[in-house]
């Protein structure tokens, strides 16, 4: 083979992963988000499963679960402590 025909390939290859990686980085971060949404959805039903017996209960909207989800803890103060206050 020659020299030309090897960088033209390595210079392909590289090109190709590059594509790749700005493709799959976004996908990442958006299958990241949705699973700590189904995780926070999941936690907010429980809490409203054991919660109802003590009067709590947190209401479950698309806003209260991705502010869970993003913020993880200090989301869930952040949406217990505005149930808490405005209901």
């Amino acid at each position: 083979m020659e020299i030309g025909v090897i960088f033209a390939t390595l210079l392909l290859l590289a090109i190709l992963f590059l594509i790749i990686r700005l493709i799959l980085g976004p996908l990442k971060i958006v299958t990241r988000f949705f699973i700590n949404c189904a995780l926070a959805l999941t936690v907010l039903v429980i809490i409203n499963l054991f919660g109802s017996a003590l009067g709590f209960h947190i209401p479950l909207n698309p806003i209260s679960v991705m502010s869970v989800g993003i913020l993880g803890m200090p989301g869930f103060c952040l949406v217990a402590f505005l149930s808490f206050l405005f209901i």
